[in-house]
């Protein structure tokens, strides 16, 4: 299995970060409840993975240096608490 294999089987599939979100004034994230276009509500996964970065500019490619620096990921997000030693996963 190689690193991003690795990586991107950490991820829970809570589809969260796949939901458009808005930052207010103060600098406050707030989750909308509208999903990427893509992602399949009922499953949680992204109806084309394999293409996302091509089909869809606006998707992010989580890496381990981004997620420690992204804002907007929320408190229970696996690579997240994968970072800080408490995946919630297992």
């Amino acid at each position: 299995m190689d690193n991003d294999t690795s990586w991107e089987d950490l991820c829970a599939r809570c589809g969260l970060c796949c939901f458009e979100k808005i930052e207010d004034d103060s600098g406050a994230i707030f989750f909308t409840r509208t999903p990427c276009r893509y992602l399949d509500i009922v499953s949680r996964e992204c109806k084309v993975y394999e293409r996302r970065f091509a089909i869809n500019p606006e998707c992010v490619k989580l890496t381990p240096e981004l997620v420690g620096k992204l804002r907007w990921l929320h408190d229970g997000c696996a690579y997240r608490n994968s970072l800080k030693g408490t995946d919630k996963k297992t």
